[in-house]
């Protein structure tokens, strides 16, 4: 084959991977008001797979689209990991622009006061759930800054449709008196220690980050002593990172101090570590539940890989199959070319080495000439 078809069978081959990725806006009534929302779907959506599901909560004065597009690293995470996305809409105030009824507000202003964001998220949730093919058990919550201070009010107030919350920057505000909810859900929050919009230390809008974590512990019942990890700082960006995993708690309570940062949000291209890649990670920890991806015709077999997205290894299981001794397993890069073939294994299971791989999307294959299956994954640097 000369270079150009080479060229152009390897283009074939990964434009099943962007073409078909899809964002669509989209809007629907709710109490009164018009309400904009924002999907992405993955480049192979299918309606008879199953997807988790991810909403992301914008900040004050900025709007869904280009929340969404802060976060390109989640649809990289997506496409592989079968996620729907969803960026809501705020509604625009007259003084501060777009923002969310958090109950977190200061010289007596607090965005969209009026309007019941509680239940418009918990309705989109519902929404979403309805026309796509969600599980609804893996359904998960995210927010920045006033979108921070929104997920975390919803942790409090009304959980019941979410597996998991993540606050970046953005605490619990100081109109929300009772937090106590009856149902425990897993916590993530990260927080800048220079930032001067919302103060790490003393925010005039809500809780100091030190009283959010003492919150969430005593509300857990988690030991007074934590796990500290610092993360390698190879990136120089001026950050040091510190990963906190609070002990022995009702439910998983998790936070990263980001030294020296400010309000800002965190990529792999350019810092230690990436927001989207650290909150699915908590989201679905390999521990309770790895990611399935990848299906045969037979529903039933199938490829699971985990952690998904991958950095030194790539956990392999084949589930359901009668016989897998004769099965040869291939890994391929994005170009179509055979880059490892793993030896047999008598028990279906298998640890790929990935640490010399650098970032993007590879292939698993497994055939015994009659049966072929294959899942994709993320290396992520």
């Amino acid at each position: 084959m000369n270079k150009k078809r080479l060229w152009a069978a390897s283009v074939l081959w990964i434009f099943p991977l962007v073409l078909f990725a899809n964002w669509e806006n989209k809007s629907f009534e709710f109490e009164g008001y018009t309400r904009e929302y924002r999907v992405y779907t993955p480049a192979d959506f299918s309606s008879s797979r199953s997807y988790s599901l991810v909403l992301g909560i914008h900040g004050l004065g900025d709007n869904m689209t280009s929340f969404a597009n802060a976060f390109t690293d989640f649809c990289r995470i997506a496409d592989t990991a079968d996620i729907i996305l969803v960026y809501p809409q705020g509604l625009s105030n007259f003084l501060i622009g777009t923002g969310w009824n958090a109950g977190a507000g200061m010289l007596g202003i607090y965005p969209s006061e009026f309007v019941d964001d509680v239940a418009f998220i918990n309705a989109l949730t519902d929404t979403i759930q309805a026309y796509y093919p969600i599980i609804r058990e893996q359904t998960y919550l995210f927010g920045f800054s006033n979108g921070g201070f929104m997920v975390q009010r919803i942790a409090c107030e009304a959980n019941d449709k979410f597996a998991a919350i993540a606050s970046i920057a953005g605490t619990l505000g100081n109109k929300i008196n009772i937090c106590g909810p009856e149902r425990k859900i897993p916590i993530l929050h990260f927080h800048g220690t220079a930032d001067i919009n919302v103060s790490y230390y003393n925010p005039p809008m809500g809780k100091s980050v030190s009283a959010l974590l003492n919150l969430w512990s005593t509300n857990y019942n988690c030991d007074p002593e934590t796990e500290r990890t610092d993360i390698p700082d190879t990136k120089p960006d001026g950050y040091r990172v510190e990963h906190y995993k609070y002990k022995n708690c009702d439910s998983r309570l998790e936070f990263f101090k980001i030294n020296n940062a400010m309000h800002v949000l965190l990529n792999k291209a350019n810092n230690d570590i990436s927001y989207a890649e650290e909150i699915w990670r908590f989201f679905r920890p390999e521990e309770e539940n790895p990611v399935t991806v990848g299906l045969n015709t037979n529903k039933q077999d199938r490829i699971k890989l985990y952690p998904v997205p991958g950095r030194d290894f790539i956990n392999i299981e084949l589930q359901s199959l009668e016989n897998h001794q004769h099965l040869v397993l291939s890994v391929w890069d994005y170009t179509g070319k055979q880059i490892a073939q793993l030896p047999e294994s008598q028990s279906g299971r298998y640890r790929f080495d990935c640490s010399h791989l650098s970032s993007g999307v590879y292939l698993i294959s497994a055939t015994d000439g009659h049966r072929y299956l294959s899942a994709r994954f993320t290396v992520a640097r």
